[in-house]
Order: structure tokens, then C-alpha cells, then sequence
């Protein structure tokens, strides 16, 4: 039997929007186990994107207390951060236009919409006919600018990958979904996760329960490591800690490994090593290449005490600190579009 949430379509909503139809999640697309998704449209024909909290879904949990608890909590600190990015003009994280409730069956359901993307860049890519160097080194450079105005305000993303960043017709790519987000100044219910975000992308530290003391560093540091398996991504089609775990034996692997972090740290680093090594040889153009192998070896690094910009200065801010990346994909961005560095 649907849940209220479920039965969005059709509805009528507070100024003027109209429910679609239920949209299904598929693979590695964005949304919670507790929300509904749907595309709407306003009166004056604009299309937007709605989530919808499924407050039913989480009652019929095995622990309801706890799941309604964690859905009221998600919702409302998710609600309270995509205001604060509405406030400080973050350009490259997708904006939250409304939002309200509606009563359905004598339940009430709220719901937060969103403007409207063509899709992810994981559709995005596999409609693509051809590698098209301008848009990869376009796109990683937006991700970067997302990352630095989020961290720039004390925000941690922690699940940024690829069904995460949408493409949008004129404005290119934003970030989306911070439901698993940190903020340093507001309690989120994942703060306690061992690893907040997707398992699959999670830099090593985590998935090896290894909690750095410095909280900013933490957050940060993921952060720093997951926008670096995007820029693997985008090149190779490979994730960052894929890779790495392909490399290592399988006692070494986290679900074996009885031993600390830093016990397996050489056994990584041996990993890291032949992954670069991989990476350089993918690509025909070397000087391309060793930009890329730069790049991910500051950032992928499954060290977290030596990940991050090796020139940074400790009274300019953070190592994590992302203004450094941004220019260098800004700069290979104006070469692409030159013609002065190739792909092949």
C-alpha cells in the first residue's frame, strides 16, 4: 500500500505548483530511504524538482522512534542549510526555491522543491558521444568552487559523488543533496556516523573507522578526497578508493583488517602508489596526464596527515583549503578551450 507521501501526484500545492508523478530511483541516484521524489510545474510553466519527507515510511521502520526522530532532524537541518547557501549566494550548489506541507489522507507530508537539472553528470556522461575535455575540466572546476563556497562557510558535504553533482542547461554543474552534511555550527543526525556518506567513495580513513582528532580536518579532509575522486572519475571513470582497494591484499581490506589505520597506512601508500602509476599511463598526452597525477596524489592521498595542498601555509588556513585546485582547473580550462592541452 502507498504511503501518503507516495500520492503527491496530481496535488495541488501552496503557490501554484503541481505534482507529476512519482519519479523512481534508480542505482546510484540521490534521495533517502525516507523521502519521494516528483517533478512539478508552476502556473507560469517553470519545472522544478520536489522531495518529499516520508514520515509514513519511517514509522513502519523496525525502530520507528529512532527513524522518525532521524528524518524530522535530517529534514529540518538539511531545510536550515540550504537557506544559509540561499543567503550567502552559493553559485554552484543547487538553490531550494520552496518548500511547505500538504495534508494527504489526514497525514501530513512536507516537502522541500528544487530547481529543476537536466539530470546528474553520471546520465550527463553516459549520453555523451565523446570525451569532450572542455566540459570534463569545466565541470571538475565548478565542483571545486561548490566544495570552497560550502567549506568557505563551515560546511562539509561528505557524500559528494557523481549522481551528487547535476547539470543544469545554462549554469553548468551544482552540488546537491546535503542531507548527510556537517555544519559546525548546527546538530545534524549523522554527525556520529562513522562515515556519513557513501561507503563507495569514502576515503580510506574512514572506511578503516580511523577518526582524525581535529573535527575540521575530518570533514575537510573528506571532502578534499572525495572532490579528488571526482577529478579521477571524470578522467578515467574510476573511483579513487576502488582503485585503491583493488591494489591491496585481501587480509588488508577493512572488513578483514583487525589491525589500526595508521598499522595499514604502508600497505596503502604501497596501493596509492601503483594507482598513480595507472593513471599517468591512461593518458596519451603526458603533460595532461602529469596535471592529473598532481592533482589526485595531493588530494586521494590515503594518508589524511599528509593529504591536501602541499604549498598551503598554515597561517593562510587550511590545507584542505580549495582556492589552489579551483585556479589550477580555471587556468586548464582557458588551455582546453585554446587548444594548448589535449586529451589525446
Amino acid at each position: 500500500m502507498s504511503t501518503p507521501a507516495e500520492q503527491l501526484g496530481g496535488q495541488t500545492l501552496t503557490n501554484g505548483w503541481t505534482v507529476g508523478k512519482l519519479i523512481v530511483k534508480t542505482g546510484d541516484q540521490t534521495g533517502g530511504h525516507f523521502s519521494c521524489s516528483y517533478e512539478v510545474t508552476n502556473q507560469d510553466g517553470r519545472v522544478a524538482f520536489l522531495k518529499a519527507m516520508d514520515y509514513a515510511r519511517a514509522l513502519a521502520a523496525p525502530d520507528p522512534a529512532t527513524a522518525l526522530n532521524e528524518l524530522t532532524s535530517a529534514f529540518l537541518f538539511e531545510r536550515e542549510v540550504l537557506q544559509e547557501c540561499i543567503e550567502k549566494k552559493m553559485s554552484r550548489v543547487v538553490r531550494a526555491i520552496d518548500g511547505g506541507k500538504i495534508a494527504i489522507g489526514g497525514q501530513v507530508v512536507e516537502y522541500l522543491i528544487f530547481e529543476k537539472a537536466r539530470g546528474d553528470i553520471r546520465s550527463y556522461l553516459d549520453g555523451a558521444m565523446e570525451f569532450d575535455l572542455v566540459w570534463t575540466v569545466t565541470c571538475i572546476h565548478n565542483i571545486c568552487v561548490g566544495i570552497k563556497q560550502l567549506n568557505g562557510a563551515n560546511i562539509a558535504h561528505q557524500d559528494l559523488k557523481p549522481s551528487n553533482v547535476l547539470e543544469f542547461a545554462s549554469e553548468g554543474q551544482k552540488l546537491a543533496d546535503l542531507g548527510r552534511a556537517w555544519h559546525r555550527s548546527r546538530v545534524s543526525p549523522h554527525d556520529l556516523l562513522a562515515c556519513a556518506g557513501d561507503r563507495g567513495y569514502a576515503p580510506p580513513e574512514l572506511l578503516y573507522r580511523y577518526s582524525d582528532p581535529n573535527e575540521s580536518d575530518r570533514r575537510f579532509g573528506a571532502d578534499f578526497y572525495l572532490t579528488g575522486s571526482m577529478v579521477l572519475f571524470l578522467f578515467t571513470g574510476m573511483r579513487a578508493s576502488s582503485m585503491l582497494l583493488a591494489e591491496l591484499s585481501p587480509q588488508h581490506h577493512p572488513r578483514r583488517w583487525k589491525g589500526t589505520y595508521h598499522e595499514v597506512l604502508p600497505y596503502l601508500q604501497h596501493a596509492f602508489s601503483i594507482n598513480l602509476a595507472t593513471i599517468k599511463a591512461a593518458f596519451p598526452d603526458s603533460a595532461l596526464g602529469a596535471e592529473i597525477v598532481d592533482v589526485v596524489q595531493q588530494m586521494c592521498d590515503p594518508n589524511i596527515a599528509t593529504r591536501g595542498d602541499r604549498f598551503h601555509k598554515a597561517a593562510h588556513g587550511s590545507r584542505f583549503g580549495m582556492q589552489r585546485i579551483v585556479s589550477r582547473f580555471d587556468r586548464l580550462r582557458s588551455a582546453a578551450i585554446l587548444g594548448k592541452v589535449r586529451h589525446s
